[in-house]
């Protein structure tokens, strides 16, 4: 899946399920309600023991548009080691030229974590499409606002502390997605409970339509 593709359906999905816990053994379950929800994108933060293995098995048990990616990839090494675990895009914590660069030369799409406008300057300059601001929580919506004012090509994908009763108000000052952990998956990557998970699948599908 080339770069192009995979920025797309996180355009068009404008959700970023990020699946974390302290097990992978649901991950997979997890990952197929989403998408049958039509949560589509879905990232592994490498933080979660045995991620890439659990990406694996999720990229093989996943059919149709699903896109799954790596998260907290912070060095080239994490990079490489996720691509080869079947990763189509790439999310880190912090701004890493060089992982950039690597996911440019792969054709795959990445998201460098960013949190002032020289650092999203940045991002975009080293040829990022879309960029995660995080943590979200320490700014507002308006912040993004203002962003965008000077910034306009930046995609924008707010992550870390946002929830339901600020969704919408960061997608009306232009967010192009948002990415959330566990408001979006409760306790179910801890409990397996995927009947919880589809409800809260639905209600933030609702909220990001």
């Amino acid at each position: 899946m080339k770069a192009a593709t995979a920025n797309q359906a996180i355009r068009d999905t404008r959700l970023v399920a990020i699946l974390r816990g302290s097990s992978t053994d649901h991950f997979v379950a997890a990952a197929q309600v989403l998408v049958e929800e039509g949560v589509l994108v879905l990232e592994f933060p490498l933080t979660s023991p045995g991620a890439l293995d659990a990406l694996h098995h999720a990229v093989e048990a996943l059919d149709g548009p699903a896109v799954v990616g790596a998260g907290t990839v912070r060095t080239v090494d994490d990079a490489r080691r996720a691509l080869d675990a079947g990763a189509r895009f790439l999310v880190s914590p912090s701004l890493s030229v060089p992982v950039i660069e690597y996911a440019r030369a792969h054709d795959v799409a990445v998201l460098p974590g960013t949190f002032t406008p020289t650092e999203i300057a940045t991002a975009l300059e080293s040829g990022a499409e879309l960029v995660k601001l995080f943590p979200a929580a320490s700014h507002r919506p308006e912040f993004l606002r203002q962003l965008r004012v000077p910034l306009p090509d930046a995609g924008v994908v707010p992550t870390g502390g946002v929830g339901l009763d600020t969704a919408a108000a960061w997608l009306a000052a232009g967010a192009v997605a948002l990415g959330i952990g566990s408001p979006l998956t409760g306790d179910t990557l801890e409990t397996g409970d995927l009947a919880e998970l589809r409800v809260r699948a639905r209600a933030w599908k609702a909220a990001v339509s």
